[in-house]
């Protein structure tokens, strides 16, 4: 598995979000936007487990609380490269 680039990662998420990629950046908080409510947490849920068979589980999801959280799980995971 070849790791994505930080533009891949954040087109990734705004597509989970139904959000336009230039609103998202990793200091941008959870609250503004709009799409990363139970339904865009649920899409990037099934998107990461169908692209890289990764399970984020419910509760550290929740947890998430900008934009670099989920960010970092990805490097966490050796899916973002460093």
């Amino acid at each position: 598995m070849n790791a994505m680039t930080m533009a891949e990662a954040l087109s990734m998420l705004a597509e989970a979000f139904n959000e336009p990629v230039e609103k998202l950046s990793p200091d941008v908080h959870r609250d503004q936007i709009e799409g990363w409510d139970s339904m865009g947490a649920l899409l990037l849920i099934a998107e990461l487990d169908e692209r890289f068979g990764l399970a984020l589980p419910a509760d550290e999801s929740r947890a998430m609380k900008k934009v670099g959280d989920a960010l970092d799980f990805l490097r966490r995971h050796g899916v973002l490269a460093e």
